[in-house]
């Protein structure tokens, strides 16, 4: 059997399990809010911030700013655990 058809046959097979069904989890509507992080002195620190909170599920947007000491994002409310946790593990503070 030629790669070309054999690659075929397995897509068809594969497509068929699938079933057209996807494992994405499902989230709410995107919010905004703000969280209050101590610990920022520098546009770097705003980037390395952004840049992680960016790669997590269902976040749409992110602003950092040292100088007013808060993070805005825009995410499904049940992903702000998961934000603050991000923002924790780089080495900043969230004030509750």
């Amino acid at each position: 059997m030629r790669f070309s058809a054999l690659f075929a046959v397995c897509m068809s097979a594969l497509l068929a399990a699938c079933d057209g069904a996807s494992n994405s989890p499902t989230y709410s509507e995107p919010v905004a809010f703000k969280l209050a992080v101590k610990g920022m002195h520098c546009e770097g620190c705003e980037s390395a911030i952004c840049d992680k909170v960016g790669k997590i599920a269902g976040v749409t947007a992110c602003k950092a700013s040292h100088v007013a000491e808060e993070v805005e994002v825009i995410a499904p409310q049940e992903q702000k655990d998961a934000i603050a946790a991000a923002i924790k593990k780089l080495g900043y503070k969230l004030e509750e």
